[in-house]
């Protein structure tokens, strides 16, 4: 078993170190067969309870760090999970999702008509790429899957190219370099297709309106019928606030054989007073948006 594994990144800020060990005690609680490895640039009392560590020279200490990730894979296959999610479920059986995948794959879709407005890029426009192209790459880059091959290497070989000129090409959504579209261009032209995952993948929590959270289990209602939820994408800003905190919280505590009973738990879980006390971050949070998007447009001029 241990030529698989899952892997995630934290570089920089104590923070991120924070949410990936709350990744990896969300992931343990719910089965967690698997080694778990992470990607840093520093060991510290959180990497030392992975099972590897990789260490990361000169990170970019953003999201552009997962070009790197070939350059550090822990497994023959590896499953790379973003540090700001937490697991509802069993996610081992992603491996038999990925198993028929190409060498490089994520969940998402695969446009087949190529002049989509749909997708990661238009096709029209990707200069040297253009002939390489049958199908367009969309989809979220929580969940990455790796091989060590050629192929896979070829993928980010292509993403790291296309970020250093990122500014020739159609690409959606970010005006500055991501690792979304660079890595989607590479997996178009290493014919390299996502994979549809249905209800066992990986969900953003802001799209949910309404949800039944509650670690280590968790549902969505989703047009007329409850869906068990196997993995929520919390994104960086919502690491920060009060729900995704609570639940961290519950995670650890959980694993860490900890009672479920008691006056405690009964004051600080279920009748979720820790909950209540943790809004103050939702504040703090509200406010480091409001003065990052102030500063932006006061940039922009």
């Amino acid at each position: 078993m241990m030529y698989r594994g899952f892997v995630t990144i934290a570089t920089g800020k104590e923070h991120y170190y924070r949410i990936a060990y709350n990744l990896l005690c969300s992931y343990r609680l719910n089965a967690g067969r698997y080694p778990f490895a992470i990607i840093c640039d520093r060991e510290n009392e959180y990497t030392s309870a992975f099972d590897k560590v990789v260490r990361l020279d000169d990170p970019s200490n953003s999201y552009m760090d997962k070009l790197r990730l070939f350059d550090c894979l822990p497994y023959d296959e590896t499953i790379f999970i973003d540090a700001d999610c937490l697991i509802y479920g069993d996610i081992d059986c992603w491996w038999e999702l990925f198993e028929k995948a190409g060498d490089c794959s994520v969940f998402g879709c695969a446009y087949d008509d190529l002049d989509t407005d749909r997708g990661w890029f238009k096709t029209d426009g990707m200069g040297k790429y253009r002939d390489r192209i049958s199908f367009v790459p969309s989809f979220s880059g929580g969940v990455y899957y790796l091989r060590n091959t050629p192929v896979c290497k070829n993928v980010f070989d292509t993403a790291k190219e296309a970020a250093a000129e990122y500014g020739k090409y159609p690409f959606a959504i970010f005006s500055h370099p991501a690792d979304e579209p660079v890595i989607a261009l590479g997996m178009a032209v290493s014919g390299c297709r996502p994979v549809e995952c249905g209800d066992v993948g990986l969900y953003t929590y802001r799209r949910f309106t309404r949800a039944d959270i509650d670690v280590p289990r968790a549902e969505w209602y989703y047009n007329g019928e409850w869906r068990s939820i196997k993995a929520i994408h919390w994104g960086s800003f919502g690491t920060m606030k009060a729900f995704y905190l609570f639940e961290a919280s519950k995670a650890k505590r959980k694993l860490a054989g900890k009672p479920r009973k008691g006056l405690k738990w009964t004051l600080l879980y279920r009748f979720r007073l820790l909950y209540l006390a943790l809004h103050v971050c939702d504040l703090v949070t509200l406010w480091k948006r409001v003065r990052r998007r102030v500063k932006n447009r006061l940039r922009r001029g």
